[in-house]
């Protein structure tokens, strides 16, 4: 009895190291080990580092792409000012951003926008010469899309770009969450904090 016993069991203790092994091996030989391992079976004989690389590289071309279409639109927002790329452009730029209301150009907000322009820049626009650059803003707006403002202007400039932005957001009525959202991303493409905004500064809170 206790021969016939004793067989399976040394059996299974000499194929269980085989079969543990067996498994470390599927797993070490899978990019990125057990990360990537449904997908090798649910990919049976695709190789998944070069698909990846793939991917990454199609990504990067895309983020390139959109990234030299604003700056293209950018000089073209430029030249349609007469201005250099200072401060004065850059309060028209940022409020021809805030002029947009959902998926039109706010009235409203244009006018203000025109008044603050010929008074900030000694420019004689007319509404549609702002609405030209306004046609010619990003639409789709990150974090990092006001960044290149703050480049080279003092806190004082950088604060009246912001606060220009905010008088035109603020003539068709209360700021709505959208606003907020896209003020917010002003101020923090241009750099300021809290102690810059002093009592402004609840206006972008989350």
């Amino acid at each position: 009895m206790k021969t016939v016993v004793l067989r399976p069991v040394a059996a299974l203790a000499l194929s269980w190291p085989v079969a543990v092994h067996a498994k470390d091996h599927e797993t070490s030989t899978t990019f990125l080990g057990p990360l990537t391992l449904p997908l090798q079976r649910l990919l049976p004989g695709v190789e998944i580092l070069p698909w990846l690389a793939g991917c990454l590289a199609i990504i990067a071309v895309v983020l390139l792409l959109i990234h030299r279409a604003r700056l293209a639109r950018r000089k073209v927002r430029v030249g349609i000012a007469g201005l250099s790329n200072g401060p004065r452009f850059r309060v028209v730029d940022a409020m021809a951003h805030a002029v947009w209301k959902g998926r039109g150009i706010n009235e409203q907000r244009l006018s203000r926008a025109l008044e603050i322009a010929r008074d900030t820049t000694d420019m004689d626009f007319s509404k549609d010469h702002l609405r030209e650059i306004a046609l010619r803003t990003d639409r789709i707006i990150f974090p990092s899309n006001f960044r290149w403002m703050r480049d080279g202007l003092t806190q004082p400039e950088r604060m009246v770009i912001f606060n220009s932005t905010l008088s035109v957001l603020l003539t068709d009525g209360p700021l709505t969450r959208s606003d907020r959202s896209f003020l917010r991303t002003v101020a923090r493409g241009l750099g300021l904090k809290d102690k810059d905004l002093r009592h402004l500064a609840h206006l972008i809170a989350t």
